[in-house]
Parts: C-alpha cells; structure tokens; sequence
C-alpha cells in the first residue's frame, strides 16, 4: 500500500533537520578546542562562501523583505540593494580585519574591540553585543519552531523546545567547524529553493502605482536603510569571525565577492514575490503558495535550512571570547547549550516578530564608533567602548517602540556623541596624571 503524498514530503524535511546531527556526531570523533571555537582558522573558499549565503538570508531578511516590498517598492528594492552593499563592503576590509585580528590575536569581534581597548571586563562588552545578536537567533528560533507546529501534530510549544533541542545539540557537539560545514549543504537548498522560487514566478508582472511611494513609512526610514543596512552586515559577528578566520585575507575577500550577487539574487527574488502582495501571509504560507505544486514540500525544506544554519553562524561567534580561558571542551558545548535553552526562553516571549527584527538591526549599527577605533586608532578608552555599546543599544531599542524611522539614527548618535566625549575625557585624564607625574618627579 503507497504511503500518503505527504509522507513523501516529510521525508525530506526529517532528512534535512536531523543530517546536521548526525554530521556532527561523526565529526565530532576528532574535534579539538581550536576546531570548536574557530575551525583553527582554516575555513576555505567553499564554505566560506556557503556560511555568507546562510548567514545573511534569515527569517529576518524574508519578513523584512516581503513586508517592506508590499508597502513600498522603493524600499524593498533598496533593502535588497543595501544588504548585498554590504557584503561587497566586507570584501573590501576583509584582509584589514583579518590583518588586525591576527595582529591581537583574537577571532571575533567582541575580542577585538576587548583586546585594542584594553577592556578589564570582557562581559560588559559582550553582554549588549551579544544582546542584539541572541535577539537575532531568537527570531530565527521563533520561526522554525513555527514551521514545526505547521507540519507536525505538535503544540506550539513542543515544537520551539524540538527546534531549540536539535539545532543546540548539534551546534554543541561540532561547534563553528561543524556549523562552517554544514552550511555548505545548506546553502545549496536555499540556493535551489529560491532559484525554483523565481523562475516560477518571474512571469506576471505585478502592477505598481508608484515606484517612490513610501507607503506608511517616513524618508529617514530610506536614509537609514541605505546608511546602515551596509555597515549592519560588516558589524555582525557571524560576518567579522568569516573575515578574520578564513584561511588567508585573499580567501575571504573572494568569498565575498563571489557570495554577494548569489545574496542579491536570492534578495531580489523575495522583492519580487512582496512587490506581488503578500503582506497578510506567514512567509511559509507565500513560499508553499508561490512554489510549483509538486515541489511545495521545498519552501519547508528550504526554510528550516535557512533557520538552522542562521542559528549555528550566530551562536558560535559569541562563544569565540571564551577562547582564552581555562573552559575544557566539554564546558564550552554545556555553555552552547545553555544559550539554546536562554533562546527558547526568550523565543516563547517574544513580541511582534517585525520590531524584534528591526530592532535587532537598528542596534548594530552602535557597534561602529568602537569597531572603527579598533581598526584604526591606538590610544583608545575602555569606558568609552562600554558605556557607547550599552548606551547606544538601550536608546535604539527603546527608540523602536516609539517610532521605527528615527531608531537606527538615534542608536547611532547617541553611541557616537557618548564614544567620542567619553574617549576626550578619558585622554584628559591621562594628560593630567601625566602632569602631575612629572611635576613630582622634578620636585624631587
């Protein structure tokens, strides 16, 4: 007796949720503390390549995208246009940032904005870095526990602990060199999925009053798209860590090069399926709607990969500071762990999945004053890195829940205005103790 079609179409996606375990698991045989936290700094080409697709095309960039495309093409199309600037961006400071790590012999960007201004605490700048990027993973955790409930007999809240349950463990077991692998897998599904997406609704050309019209939205909104949305992609820490453990500077700058037009197309294929209204929809409902009738089991198949292999490339980054302490193996995949369960928590809480996004983005952009002095300046202050990372993160959170045009500018200003009178003060502060010095010294 033949099974039901639909039992057909499960197995493809039971084969891609539980293949990244099983990998792990056989990889896991010969893993070191080094291949854990960084894969030993000899991430390749192809997977360099693969992790930028996987990580730059979330749950984050499918809402975003379609939403936005639907109410306003102007801005759709330049969201799509900003993040691929983005990644073209980080090709070009690709071996500064590679050059700059290997010189404080760090791999991440919290340890390099630690280590260049001699931060004492670590923690107070991992904690709103890692804020921002958790947030990030918890929206991509959200999501598939979402697609989950959708296609098995399961409450909503089975599914977040199954989701949160398969993609901790395996990341736990293999670490970043099984999350940089596995992405190579991955990205082939999202590349396929969508490609299949576009060619079967390239035709039918939806009907636009007005290109330029904003729709609900205000101007700024535009500017900071343009403004931020590129340097949102070179200040995430999945982004930086691809950049400074690539096997040399060369490998990293050709991954993102040849990476960013495979982004751009799979962008502007999700502009093209918002520009045909679907603002009412959950994104698996467009995908399934819009795919061909016998292939609808690859819009679940194709998402859960984009959400699994978001979560790993997020997480593994900010275990990356974890690197110079004593922590054996074994204690940093209970420490994965542990984060997947703050995740689930913070999943199940969550507020309207559009301002978490955005809010997730606005924040990153507060990292720039310290990441700049980090790579360019040499007398740099501690506490103008911390209180500009806190403060700058608090005021573009809060600034979402008031009006969503103004976050990112308002995040931004306010960790630049702090980082700079913060980094004056602190240099005056050395000048006089070094007056004083010098006063006693000819005193005696």
């Amino acid at each position: 007796m033949p099974l039901p079609a639909d039992m057909f179409e499960l197995g493809p996606v039971i084969f891609v949720l539980f293949a990244p375990l099983v990998y792990a698991l056989v990889r896991a045989r010969n893993t070191t503390r080094a291949d854990f936290i960084f894969n030993s700094g000899r991430t390749g080409t192809l997977a360099t390549v693969a992790g930028i697709v996987c990580g730059n095309i979330g749950a984050g960039t499918f809402v975003a995208l379609l939403l936005f495309s639907d109410a306003s093409p102007i801005l759709g199309v330049s969201l799509a246009g900003a993040y691929a600037l983005g990644l073209v961006i980080c090709a070009v400071i690709a071996p500064v940032v590679h050059r700059q790590s290997s010189q404080y012999g760090v791999h991440g960007l919290v340890d390099l904005i630690v280590a260049a201004h001699g931060v004492r605490h670590p923690l107070a700048i991992w904690i709103p870095i890692a804020f921002v990027f958790l947030l990030r993973t918890a929206v991509q955790l959200l999501a598939l526990a979402t697609i989950l409930a959708t296609i098995m007999p399961v409450s909503n809240l089975v599914a977040l602990v199954l989701a949160s349950a398969l993609t901790g463990i395996y990341t736990a077991i293999g670490g970043y060199r099984v999350a940089t692998e596995t992405d190579i897998f991955q990205a082939i599904v999202i590349l396929v999925g969508i490609g299949l997406l576009t060619v079967t609704n390239a035709g039918d050309v939806p009907h636009i009053d007005n290109v330029f019209d904003l729709g609900p939205y205000k101007l700024p909104l535009l500017f900071g798209i343009w403004l931020f949305i590129p340097v949102s992609a070179v200040l995430a820490v999945d982004n930086w860590q691809r950049m400074a453990t690539a096997r040399a500077p060369a490998v990293a700058r050709r991954a993102f090069l040849l990476a960013a037009p495979l982004c751009l197309f799979c962008y502007l294929g999700i502009v093209w399926l918002g520009l045909k209204g679907h603002a009412d929809e959950e994104v698996l409902a467009v995908l399934r709607a819009t795919m061909p009738a016998q292939w609808t089991w690859l819009a679940d198949v194709m998402l859960i990969a984009v959400l699994m292999s978001t979560m790993d490339t997020f997480v593994m980054p900010l275990v990356t500071s974890l690197e110079r302490t004593r922590y054996t193996l074994r204690q940093l995949q209970l420490i994965v762990l542990v984060l997947f369960a703050v995740l689930a928590v913070a999943a199940y809480t969550m507020g309207p999945l559009l301002n978490s996004i955005i809010a997730a983005f606005s924040s990153l952009v507060v990292f720039l004053p310290a990441v700049l002095a980090a790579l360019i300046w040499r007398r740099l202050s501690a506490a103008a890195a911390i209180i500009s990372l806190n403060l700058g993160v608090a005021v573009s959170l809060i600034l979402v829940g008031v009006d969503l045009n103004y976050a990112a500018f308002a995040g931004f200003a306010a960790a630049l205005i702090t980082y700079g009178v913060t980094w004056a003060l602190a240099l005056r502060g050395e000048g006089h103790s070094r007056h004083r010095g010098q006063l006693l010294r000819n005193s005696r």
